[in-house]
């Protein structure tokens, strides 16, 4: 553990990590190509040690991705009496086939829709990617504020 002037600092173990990314579904994607960084808040699902999100076919995600697949992707957390952030780094694919699609939105309905089913038809014709990021590496740290902090 470390101590800051933000209070005492501690590391996540891999389980608390993986249990933050589950209990979560909004993250930010950080992406670069050439010298030009590129972070977008991206709705997401951790599954088998891989991130996966949607996004559309054209755009600067696509564009980013296809140039140079190392992405850093982070979730955090704040509270009245401290932090919690997960950082994962890997590579992220495109995906448009309807195996990837399928998991994607069964995923998402057991979440949002208590796994109502959607026909294969209408994931198929989905005009969109799901980025899928391999994670090499995760870390993950939580902290304690020495005062609240106040909530504007």
């Amino acid at each position: 553990m470390k101590e800051s002037h933000h209070g005492e600092i501690r590391e996540l173990a891999r389980d608390e990590i993986e249990r933050f990314l589950k209990e979560h579904m909004l993250g930010r994607l950080s992406l670069c190509l050439g010298n030009v960084p590129y972070i977008v808040p991206i709705s997401y699902v951790y599954h088998d040690n891989k991130i996966y999100f949607h996004m559309a076919t054209k755009g600067k995600k696509v564009e980013f991705i296809q140039g140079n697949s190392q992405a850093c992707f982070e979730v955090d957390e704040w509270g009245e009496t401290g932090w919690l952030s997960v950082i994962c780094c890997g590579t992220v694919s495109l995906h448009d086939d309807l195996e990837t699609k399928k998991m994607w939105f069964e995923a998402l309905n057991e979440i949002y829709h208590g796994g109502q089913e959607i026909p294969d038809e209408r994931i198929k014709n989905m005009n969109a990617y799901i980025g899928v990021m391999e994670i090499e590496k995760m870390t993950g740290r939580s902290g304690q504020m020495e005062k609240p902090m106040i909530m504007v």
